[in-house]
């Protein structure tokens, strides 16, 4: 099942986010930012969750322009799926609920960013349709 994050996912998103940024020593997941996120109808953390277990998500945010009239785009990070379940289309389903929702306000496109060095999570966009060869990415973190 997919369904938003919740508070008392906490501590099974932390885990998760372990997996994609094992080393990161900024990594917080706190409840009261679950709950805001979950309260703001522009951003969304969606969870896989089978048998009580959390074994995928990611994050979406809509955000407005208006470059395309009142269509928003979408941001998509922090793809993750549990480790011992990935090639099960957990990230497949994960991809066509945000597609669904995208398409039902109109987005014009949705974009995500992902480690360079991750070649099979690209690998996985492109089968999902997204093309890496059409924009460059570029961060700067504070």
């Amino acid at each position: 099942m997919i369904r938003e994050a919740e508070d008392r996912d906490e501590e099974q998103l932390s885990k998760l986010y372990r997996m994609l940024v094992p080393n990161s020593k900024k990594m917080e997941v706190q409840k009261e930012q679950l709950r805001k996120i979950r309260n703001d109808p522009m951003n969304f953390i969606f969870v896989y969750e089978e048998d009580g277990e959390l074994l995928g998500s990611l994050t979406l945010n809509i955000c407005m322009q208006a470059l395309h009239g009142e269509r928003p785009y979408a941001i998509v990070e922090n793809v993750i799926v549990h480790e011992d379940h990935r090639g099960k289309s957990i990230g497949q389903s994960l991809f066509r609920h945000v597609e669904t929702y995208c398409n039902s306000i109109h987005c014009h496109r949705i974009m995500l960013l992902s480690k360079a060095t991750r070649i099979r999570a690209h690998q996985f966009f492109e089968r999902e349709g997204y093309d890496g060869q059409v924009s460059k990415g570029f961060k700067k973190y504070l």
